[in-house]
């Protein structure tokens, strides 16, 4: 429930700050379509996030169609991991087989600079 809760809170973040920071609006409107999936292994919880020309969106559920995804072995450690908003955490997990990306890696960490951008 927290995870779900904090990519909630995140689309929220994302979708004001496309609107009210300069910064992160013109770093996202470098890109034309981007589709990033945040979700856990077994498929039971997640959100797609939109990007396109500059406006975010997203949808819940982990069975969308994306770009990239970046896929936690379960809810617990994407929540911990995401809430600490470590580098070196999300790394550690990375190492420990907890988080994986599918997809374009490019566009997973074009995510996550654009998110360093708003927190």
């Amino acid at each position: 429930m927290r995870f779900s809760a904090l990519l909630f809170i995140l689309s929220q973040i994302l979708k004001w700050a496309s609107k009210f920071k300069p910064a992160y609006r013109s770093y996202i409107g470098s890109i034309h379509k981007v589709k990033i999936m945040i979700k856990t292994a077994d498929g039971k919880r997640g959100r797609l996030f939109v990007f396109d020309n500059g406006t975010v969106s997203s949808k819940s559920g982990a069975h969308h169609k994306y770009d990239a995804a970046i896929v936690w072995s379960d809810a617990a450690t994407g929540f911990k991991v995401m809430a600490s908003q470590s580098d070196a955490e999300q790394f550690k997990a990375a190492a420990a087989g907890k988080m994986k990306l599918d997809g374009m890696a490019f566009f997973a960490q074009w995510f996550n600079d654009g998110t360093k951008l708003v927190m």
